[in-house]
């Protein structure tokens, strides 16, 4: 069993914010295991760049989780392509996965697709719409298996086209 979980949003009163300070993701990591009741997170995900805060130094936290063994693998979300190179460079095989928007509305994903696939590192990509991933998709049997199904779909050439319109 692969535990995976998010750090860098914080609430607020109004809603959400970001914090991708390397002592709040420390902590936030601290607070997950202890909340999960593991000594260990599988993957944990940074949710998204924080623009108060120098990127090298939000992934350096997660270098720091990683060496002291408190996560297994990293991963970043909402990232661009200059970003996840960063990413990859500091964090190297250890950065196993990238979680953009993309959707049959929101395709501007496609250059993040590419570079993942070059890099060997997995796109998880997550819809507004709900999807594969999506802890409140995943309560159910039904949608598990039609999750799981998905992955042996292939579209034909037209269907394709269509979801590229």
């Amino acid at each position: 069993m692969l535990v995976a979980t998010k750090g860098g949003h914080t609430r607020t009163p109004g809603g959400w914010d970001v914090d991708g300070s390397p002592a709040y993701l420390k902590r936030a990591c601290d607070r997950s295991l202890k909340a999960l009741g593991v000594d260990v997170i599988g993957l944990y995900q940074h949710h998204r760049p924080d623009p108060k805060v120098p990127y090298e130094e939000t992934i350096g936290a997660l270098k720091d989780l990683l060496d002291t063994g408190k996560i297994r693998f990293a991963g970043i979300s909402n990232a661009d392509p200059g970003q996840i190179r960063l990413a990859h460079t500091i964090l190297g095989d250890r950065l196993v996965s990238v979680q953009n928007e993309f959707s049959p509305r929101f395709r501007s994903s496609e250059p993040e697709i590419d570079l993942c696939a070059e890099l060997g590192i997995a796109f998880l990509p997550w819809s507004p719409l709900g999807g594969i991933g999506r802890t409140g998709e995943l309560s159910r049997p039904e949608t598990i298996l039609d999750s799981v199904a998905a992955a042996e779909l292939e579209l034909t050439a037209e269907e394709l086209a269509r979801l590229s319109s």
